[in-house]
């Protein structure tokens, strides 16, 4: 049986800072990482993926969670209805006010550059003539950390958890009475609500737990479950976000990637894609993927490559050697095969 969907990717960025730190003076810092030798590399964070990953569902349609949660102070409690929302099913959510908490079956890392900070910087300014002003008013300068790298990230995503939820902790914050008898009927109580809840929604099936484990789990029906699914692969294949894209606009699409379906959960491609540059083109290093692949083999279920023509110096390289191990396509037409292998899943449920 599957149990993860792991993603590889690298993303190229011409000229931008995606995902900026805080500001030193009139200077916006990119947000970067320090290697062992000293150098730095910029980095996009896995939370402002997952923002683009949002806000990309919700343009294919998804609404999002976020308008129905309560906030009171700096307290934003969740509406908790997983069924209802994808982010919350995918992303998953804690209730500050109470026990319920998902961790996010979709792990997103951090994009990591390739290539270390060169320490470029945009100049901007704005001048107050523009307002009326004499020129000799002057204006304001202001300056910008941007880059050109190609970024790594990974993808994981829970078969077992998407679309499943647990009562307990999950859609119930469990009963803190002091004795059990007592615990045990407010519990019973609670699970008796959201049952009834729960069966109202055509998409959800509920089904009590065995002893020990309390309460029941409610899941989604495996379609809406796949459907989701390709919804992220979708969001993934378009995209794009972060900071100052007024004027930065940077197109995240990935430009490589590799797709695979394990039966173990482990985020093989993490370390496993590398790169260098060579006579004007990036050039993908493969012994370092040819050994993750070599590593899962006895758990890989499927694999798929994408690949975006004319980034890499050494395209044919890259299609005859991965060819041995999945298909090499385009990186829209690899995603499209991936969303058609997701719909394989949960057949037999």
């Amino acid at each position: 049986m599957s149990k993860a969907i792991v993603i590889g990717y690298l993303a190229k960025v011409s000229a931008a800072n995606v995902n900026a730190s805080h500001s030193e003076g009139n200077v916006v810092v990119a947000k970067k990482v320090t290697l062992p030798d000293g150098s730095t590399v910029p980095y996009i964070s896995g939370q402002a993926l997952r923002r683009m990953l949002r806000d990309r569902l919700e343009e294919l349609g998804y609404p999002l969670s976020e308008p129905f949660a309560q906030v009171s102070g700096q307290e934003v409690t969740p509406p908790v209805r997983p069924w209802e929302f994808v982010d919350e099913d995918l992303f998953g959510y804690l209730d500050p006010s109470g026990g319920r908490r998902r961790t996010s079956p979709v792990r997103v890392s951090a994009a990591v550059g390739l290539f270390p900070f060169q320490g470029d910087r945009d100049l901007g300014t704005r001048s107050f003539e523009r307002f009326g002003q004499a020129m000799a008013a002057g204006g304001n300068m202001y300056e910008t950390e941007l880059y050109a790298n190609l970024f790594k990230g990974t993808i994981l995503v829970e078969l077992d958890r998407v679309g499943k939820w647990p009562s307990r902790y999950e859609l119930i914050q469990p009963s803190k009475r002091e004795k059990e008898q007592e615990r045990e009927r407010e519990e019973a109580d609670s699970d008796k609500k959201k049952k009834e809840e729960l069966r109202s929604v055509l998409d959800v099936l509920v089904k009590d737990t065995s002893p020990p484990q309390r309460g029941f789990w409610a899941e989604l029906k495996p379609e809406v479950k796949r459907e989701r699914l390709q919804k992220l692969l979708e969001a993934l294949n378009i995209l794009w976000g972060g900071g100052r894209t007024t004027r930065m606009l940077a197109d995240l699409s990935p430009k490589f990637i590799a797709y695979a379906r394990l039966r173990v959960k482990h985020p093989v491609f993490l370390e496993a894609l590398s790169a260098h540059y060579e006579d004007g083109k990036y050039v993908l290093e493969l012994e370092p993927l040819l050994n993750a692949l070599q590593k899962i083999d006895d758990y890989r279920e499927q694999t798929l490559f994408g690949l975006e023509p004319g980034v890499f110096g050494n395209e044919e390289e890259i299609r005859s050697t991965l060819a041995g191990y999945g298909a090499v396509l385009t990186v829209h037409e690899a995603l499209a095969q991936a969303k058609q292998d997701v719909g394989t899943l949960w057949s037999q449920s």
